[in-house]
C-alpha cells in the first residue's frame, strides 16, 4: 500500500512538472469571459456567477476573439508512439453558437497561422531559431511576409496589441518591438538569477497582456505573480495568487477589473474575478511606513502587556529586560529603515532619463541602462549631498578607466539636484565642475530634484540619504551602498562586486 501511494504522489508530481498550461484567455463585447483548460473552452459570465462549456473536447493553449465575437482556437493531439504523430486543426465559435472548422485535420504542427494578432486581423508568430527567428506576419488576406529577423536565445510566448506592437518572451527576457524597433522592456523579468536557479526559467514567463496606459503585465508561474511592468521600466506585483495555485493568464475587462486564469499543482483550472477596487489590496508591495506603523503597533502593545505581566506575576519582573531589549531592537531597525534606500539587489536595472554634462552622451537626455547596461558593468552613483564631499571618489572613478575597458566598464553619477537649483544654472554649474576634475570618460548626469518619480523614484531613492551607490552587471544590480562615507571609506570596495 505504501508503495502504491508512492508511486501515485510520483506520478502527480510529475504530471505538474511536465503540464505546460495554457494561456488562452479572451473577452467578447457582451463583456463574457472564455478560457481553456486544456480539454475544453469554458465561457463566464459577465458578472461572474455563472459558466458553461462552449467547446468541448479541443486540447488548444491559445484563444483569439475578434471584433464580431468570433471565438478561435485549435485542437492539438498525438497519435501515440506506435506511428509517433501530431495532428491539429484550428476551429471557429462564433457569436450564434455555430462551430466550425477553419482549418481541416493536419498531420503535424500548426503552421503560417497564429492566435496572436492585432485590431486589423494580421498575425504575427516568430519562426525560432537557434540563434536568430524570424518575425513573420499574415495578412487576413492569406499573405504571409518575413518583418523582420532577430537575435533570440529562445523565444517563448508572444503577445500583439491592437496598434501592432509586439511583444515576446526571450528566454526569461520580456521584448518589445514597435515600428520596426527592438527594445528591451524588462531584463530578467521572473528573477530566475535569484529565485529557484535550478529551474527552467523558459517554464516560468506564461501570458502577457497591457492596459490602456501602455502598462505590461506578465504572469510568473513560479512565483504565482503577475508582474505589472510600467512604461518606465519600473516592476511592482499586481497580484499574487493564492497558495498552490499559478497564474498563467489574464485580462482587464472594460471596467478595469482583472480577470486571472489560474493552474494548481492538480492541474486545475479556473478563471477567478479581482474588483478593481481591490487590486492594490491584492498587491504585495508594503511602503516603509506601513510597516513602521505596524511595528509600532506590536511595540505599543506588546509594551503594555509585559508591564501588566511582571506586575502581576514576580517571575515576570525579568521581563522588563525583554522590554529595555525591545525597545533597543526597535530603534536599531527604526534607524536600518532610515538608512535604507534604493531597488534591491538582483533586481533588473529599470530606465530613466538624466540630463548628461559630461562623458558620450554630453548635452542629451539619454538613459543609461538602455543604451549601455546590457552589454556593460560599472557603478551608479545617486548623490544628494554637497559635491565637494566627492571629489576624490570621483577622481578615483575617473581613474579607473586607465585599466578598464570602456566598451565594458560605465560609470554614471546622478546628481539629484537637492537645493532644486535652477535647471539652466544647474548644468553650467555641473559642467565647470565635471571639466574642473577632469572627468572625460565618466558620465555626469543630473536630475531635477531628489523625489522626482521618474527618475529618483523608479530606483527607489530615498531622499534622505546623502547617497546610493549601485554595482550592476548587464542590467542587474550585484551590490548597493547607503550613505557611503567617502572621507572614511576604501574606495577600491565599490569595485568588489
Amino acid at each position: 500500500m505504501k508503495k502504491l501511494l508512492f508511486i501515485i504522489i510520483c506520478l502527480s508530481v510529475s504530471v505538474n512538472i511536465l503540464a505546460h498550461p495554457g494561456i488562452g484567455i479572451v473577452t467578447n463585447s457582451k463583456g463574457e469571459i472564455f478560457y481553456t483548460d486544456l480539454a475544453k473552452v469554458w465561457k463566464v459570465s459577465a458578472d461572474g456567477k455563472t459558466k458553461t462549456i462552449v467547446v468541448p473536447n479541443v486540447h488548444t493553449h491559445e484563444l483569439y476573439m475578434d471584433k464580431q465575437d468570433n471565438l478561435f482556437g485549435e485542437n492539438l493531439w498525438y497519435e501515440g508512439e506506435a506511428i509517433d504523430k501530431w495532428g491539429h486543426f484550428v476551429w471557429k465559435y462564433n457569436a450564434k453558437g455555430q462551430f466550425t472548422k477553419v482549418i481541416p485535420n493536419t498531420e503535424g504542427f500548426l503552421s503560417n497561422y497564429s492566435f496572436t494578432r492585432d485590431a486589423q486581423e494580421n498575425m504575427y508568430w516568430i519562426e525560432r531559431g537557434k540563434k536568430e527567428s524570424i518575425l513573420m506576419k499574415r495578412t487576413p488576406d492569406g499573405k504571409v511576409a518575413i518583418v523582420q529577423t532577430l537575435k533570440t536565445t529562445d523565444v517563448r510566448w508572444q503577445y500583439c496589441q491592437d496598434d501592432g506592437t509586439f511583444y515576446y518572451v526571450d528566454d526569461n527576457d520580456l521584448m518589445k518591438i514597435k515600428d520596426g524597433k527592438v527594445t528591451m522592456v524588462s531584463l530578467n523579468v521572473d528573477d530566475v538569477r535569484g529565485h529557484k536557479l535550478r529551474l527552467t526559467p523558459n517554464h516560468s514567463v506564461f501570458g502577457m497582456w497591457t492596459d490602456n496606459n501602455e502598462n505590461v503585465y506578465v504572469t510568473i508561474y513560479e512565483n504565482r505573480e503577475i508582474r505589472k511592468i510600467a512604461p518606465n521600466g519600473k516592476v511592482t506585483i499586481a497580484y499574487t495568487s493564492p497558495l498552490g495555485w499559478h497564474p498563467t493568464g489574464g485580462l482587464f475587462d472594460k471596467v478595469g477589473n482583472l480577470w486571472v486564469l489560474e493552474n494548481n499543482d492538480l492541474n486545475q483550472v479556473r478563471v477567478i474575478k479581482v474588483n478593481r477596487t481591490d487590486l492594490s489590496k491584492v498587491a504585495s508591495e508594503k511602503s516603509d511606513i506601513e510597516f513602521l506603523i505596524f511595528n509600532l503597533f506590536c511595540l505599543f502593545f506588546g509594551s503594555i502587556l509585559l508591564f501588566f505581566l511582571s506586575k502581576k506575576f514576580p517571575v515576570m519582573k525579568s521581563s522588563r529586560l525583554m522590554l529595555q531589549a525591545s525597545f533597543l531592537i526597535f530603534f536599531i531597525t527604526f534607524n536600518a529603515m532610515a538608512q535604507n534606500s534604493g531597488i534591491a539587489v538582483g533586481e533588473g536595472a529599470p530606465a530613466f532619463d538624466p540630463y548628461h554634462v559630461s562623458g558620450k552622451d554630453k548635452g542629451t537626455k539619454t538613459c543609461p541602462m538602455c543604451k549601455y547596461g546590457a552589454k556593460t558593468e560599472g557603478l551608479m552613483v545617486w548623490i544628494n549631498d554637497d559635491l565637494k564631499d566627492y571629489e576624490k571618489m570621483l577622481s578615483f572613478l575617473e581613474a579607473q578607466y586607465l585599466t578598464k575597458n570602456a566598451n565594458n566598464w560605465k560609470t554614471f553619477i546622478v546628481f539629484m539636484n537637492p537645493k532644486h537649483e535652477n535647471e539652466s544654472l544647474l548644468k553650467q554649474k555641473l559642467s565647470d565642475y565635471a571639466k574642473k576634475l577632469n572627468l572625460k570618460n565618466v558620465a555626469f548626469t543630473f536630475i531635477s530634484s531628489p523625489t522626482d518619480a521618474e527618475t529618483a523614484g523608479v530606483y527607489e531613492i530615498n531622499p534622505k540619504v546623502k547617497n546610493t551607490i549601485f554595482a550592476y552587471k548587464k542590467r542587474v544590480i550585484t551590490k548597493k551602498f547607503v550613505n557611503f562615507d567617502t572621507d572614511k571609506e576604501n574606495f577600491t570596495s565599490l569595485l568588489n562586486f
